[in-house]
């Protein structure tokens, strides 16, 4: 009969598995079909289409177990994996993926298959149990239905009047076969190496534990069990290890004190302001032969002038190493105050500043002028 006739039990029986197909068919039409459905994720989504209780892992069992287990079994797609660490999935047949790579899950064949499975085992499981099984009449559960009535199929394959008493049903129910869960093939090939692993990892803890209880036996029995030979040689040896330490304390103050003295008597460091300095003079030269370039560039006469912030953006992008602002203005400085002062000058009026070079008194030694300056 269908499925409006059937007892309460299996009438929700039928709906787990229907909301377990309409849940899987959700997450293959995210995720697609090759990748394995982890169950921890999938009896979340279960639960939310049944709405009856929270499904868990021996659910799942029983559904795919139940479709193994009738007369179309092998049509089942369905198999579990144990990836260990706790993670179960729900896998496709390889022989079956081709079919549900080509459009979603036939949930209609699917609970068909199941409910002829159903019916199978129950038939097989009434003919075992034979004339200890007591018929009764029982109430009949009617699932509510939504919408406009549908017509009777009858063509539908119907299952057996289910007019027994609770406890046969309950056994019925219990004696369900549940899915098998196969260890998957890539984990089961590693397991030598994870194995081989944990064996290591054992055996240096081991090691650990036992260098520990050793170091804590002699702490406890040392003192007790040292031969007095051993002492006397020990007392003996006591007040040369003092004098030594006492020694070696003295030569580290020394040494202490005499480098305190070697940084007191060498000279000061140079501040900032001469290090800058410094890197002006060392590129001075480079400055200057710019500064000649430009001065040419400028046409005849011996007196040419350039305002202060166009010379030094000139003098940014010619020079070979990028300097800022302040250090080419620091060059200039140092070009018209000791490198070259009559032949780069640098003349202020207010908050305007310029350079006027002097074309007749280029230096003409200015690497002995460094050297004087104290530049190597």
């Amino acid at each position: 009969m269908a499925p409006a006739a059937l007892p309460s039990e299996l009438v929700n029986l039928l709906a787990l598995h229907s909301s377990f197909l309409t849940a899987l068919s959700l997450h293959y039409a995210h995720n697609g079909t090759a990748t394995p459905v982890d169950l921890r994720s999938l009896t979340q989504s279960i639960s939310a289409v049944w709405k009856k209780r929270k499904v868990t892992l021996e659910d799942i069992r029983l559904c795919v177990g139940v479709l193994s287990a009738g007369p179309s079994g092998i049509n089942n797609p369905f198999f579990l994996s144990d990836y260990t660490g706790g993670k179960i999935c729900l896998e496709i047949r390889p022989e079956h993926k081709q079919a549900c790579n080509l459009g979603p899950l036939n949930e209609e064949a699917l609970q068909s298959m199941f409910m002829q499975s159903l019916d199978d085992l129950w038939r097989t499981w009434n003919t075992s149990q034979g004339s200890r099984t007591t018929l009764t009449a029982r109430p009949i559960a009617t699932p509510r239905r939504r919408g406009r009535p549908r017509k009777a199929d009858t063509t539908q394959k119907s299952m057996e009047v289910f007019v027994v008493d609770d406890n046969a049903l309950a056994k019925f129910i219990s004696q369900l076969p549940l899915a098998e869960i196969t260890l998957c093939p890539a984990v089961a090939a590693s397991a030598p190496i994870r194995e081989k692993g944990r064996k290591r990892l054992r055996e240096l803890k081991e090691s650990a534990y036992q260098g520990r209880m050793q170091k804590k036996l002699r702490e406890s029995t040392g003192k007790e069990n040292e031969d007095p030979i051993a002492q006397t040689q020990t007392q003996a040896t006591q007040p040369k290890i003092t004098e030594f330490a006492a020694v070696r304390k003295s030569n580290l103050l020394d040494r202490i004190l005499a480098k305190q003295a070697a940084k007191a008597a060498a000279p000061a460091p140079l501040s900032p302001a001469e290090l800058q300095r410094q890197a002006a003079l060392q590129r001075s030269e480079e400055v200057l032969g710019v500064l000649s370039l430009l001065a040419a560039g400028k046409g005849p006469g011996s007196r040419v002038s350039f305002s202060m912030s166009t010379l030094l953006q000139s003098l940014q992008s010619s020079i070979r190493s990028p300097l800022s602002k302040e250090e080419t203005l620091r060059c200039v400085e140092v070009l018209a105050n000791e490198v070259a002062p009559g032949y780069v000058s640098i003349v202020r009026m207010g908050a305007i500043s310029s350079v006027v070079i002097n074309q007749l008194a280029r230096p003409v030694d200015v690497k002995r002028r460094l050297a004087a300056l104290g530049v190597a």
